[in-house]
């Protein structure tokens, strides 16, 4: 038992550490901490420029542009007994105004990066053929390199073969079989008419 649980326990924390060490893991924490900077800065340009200029058209805040539903209630002492209740609108018109500036940057950002990719795919498809062409052509060219070498080889070592240098003299042709065996028949005879040593005797 406590052997299945150790290989339970590192078998998890491998896959922790693979989990961890995924690109996508990786990609994802940078995209968070980037989203968050790029939010502070948001929300820096809607409520230090844009609040203010709004604030200024209008002639007030946002924050005060409410509907009343029910009025506060408010003591002798002047402390609020019963808070009033309030539609917000104005906060509603200002995290509309930050979502409409966070898609239209966001926007723009992924539509320059898109075009820059595009840009690159098509750059890299004219390399890319323009490349095949120069293999097509380099192939041509040394198959005709061959095909002329191939065609300058050959009618040179043929004449070589065929002609006869001058004033060579013309080989005989061998014996046939039949005048070699003629030829031996007569060798016999003669050796069968003169023996050796028989006219010494």
């Amino acid at each position: 038992m406590k052997k299945h649980k150790k290989k339970e326990k590192s078998t998890f924390w491998k896959d922790f550490k693979a989990f961890i060490s995924r690109g996508n893991v990786v990609d994802l924490a940078v995209a968070v901490v980037v989203g968050a900077a790029f939010t502070a800065i948001v929300n820096s340009v809607v409520n230090d420029i844009i609040k203010p200029l709004i604030a200024l058209l209008v002639g007030g805040d946002f924050s005060e542009l409410v509907i009343v539903l029910r009025e506060a209630t408010v003591g002798a002492d002047g402390e609020v007994l019963v808070e009033a209740i309030t539609l917000n609108y104005g906060n509603l018109i200002m995290a509309i105004l930050t979502f409409l500036i966070d898609a239209f940057v966001i926007f723009t950002v992924l539509r320059i990066v898109r075009r820059a990719q595009k840009k690159m795919r098509e750059a890299a498809e004219e390399l890319r053929e323009k490349l095949k062409q120069r293999e097509a052509e380099e192939e041509k060219a040394a198959e005709a390199a061959e095909g002329a070498a191939a065609q300058e080889e050959t009618p040179a070592a043929v004449p070589a073969v065929q002609e006869e240098a001058p004033g060579a003299q013309p080989v005989p042709a061998a014996p046939t079989v039949e005048e070699l065996l003629a030829e031996i028949r007569d060798l016999l005879k003669e050796g069968r008419a003169h023996p050796d040593g028989g006219d010494k005797k």
